[in-house]
């Protein structure tokens, strides 16, 4: 700011400068124009040259600023491990996470971070409640960083419904050829198959006849397994 825009001959003006140093570090230079009614000066520049030191502070850094759910099935229960680091001089405080209502941590709050040091923070998303179709949601992290308050965590994905466990049996028959005077035991071999797209476990395998017997009672199959 000028004192005066109006100069007499033979007389000065002081030009006031306020520089705000938050947020720049290091060496900063700046320039000022001043335009006037001089035919020969017009325009003239003032440099201003400034070392600002560093203040101490803690400084958040994130891994991922997205969790991608992909597609997912309604029930399931995906999980995502973000990495906080504190790059900074002073100690780190995450004071809030605020996800939505579908989305659980398993850290407590408030979290106090090292200089230099990292935290992981794992998320749990529970599918079981949320309507089919595409998710678009965030969780907020607050912090003490003084550069940045607030991180945002962008979770995106598309859930479906969830299919039923799918069991099949082949052959659906089989013929033992048997006499009176048979000795020794006679095995049939039938194959189960789980074609549906989650595990399965069947609990009990009964016969209709107290000779035959079943050699497993309990079979736990993944999805495509024999």
């Amino acid at each position: 700011m000028l004192s005066s825009d109006n100069i007499q001959p033979g007389k000065s003006a002081e030009l006031k400068v306020t520089f705000n140093p938050t947020g720049y570090n290091g060496l900063v230079k700046k320039d000022i124009y001043i335009e006037s009614n001089d035919p020969q000066l017009p325009k003239a520049k003032v440099t201003i040259i400034a070392e600002v030191e560093s203040i101490p502070s803690p400084k958040a850094f994130l891994s991922n600023s997205q969790w991608d759910l992909g597609l997912i099935s309604q029930g399931d229960l995906p999980t995502f491990t973000l990495t906080i680091e504190n790059k900074g001089e002073l100690d780190l405080i995450i004071d809030k996470i605020d996800p939505s209502e579908y989305i659980q941590y398993d850290t407590e709050i408030p979290l106090t971070i090292l200089p230099g040091e990292k935290q992981e923070v794992t998320f749990t998303y529970d599918s079981s409640q949320h309507e089919l179709g595409e998710v678009r949601e965030s969780v907020r992290i607050y912090c003490n960083d003084p550069r940045r308050k607030a991180f945002s965590l962008r979770v995106n994905g598309y859930i479906k419904e969830k299919s039923a466990p799918t069991v099949s049996i082949s052959p659906v028959g089989t013929s033992f050829n048997l006499t009176i005077d048979s000795e020794g035991e006679t095995i049939g071999r039938f194959v189960l198959a789980n074609s549906g797209e989650e595990g399965i476990k069947i609990t009990s395998i009964k016969t209709s006849a107290d000779y035959l017997i079943p050699l497993a009672s309990e079979i736990e199959l993944n999805s495509g397994e024999k």
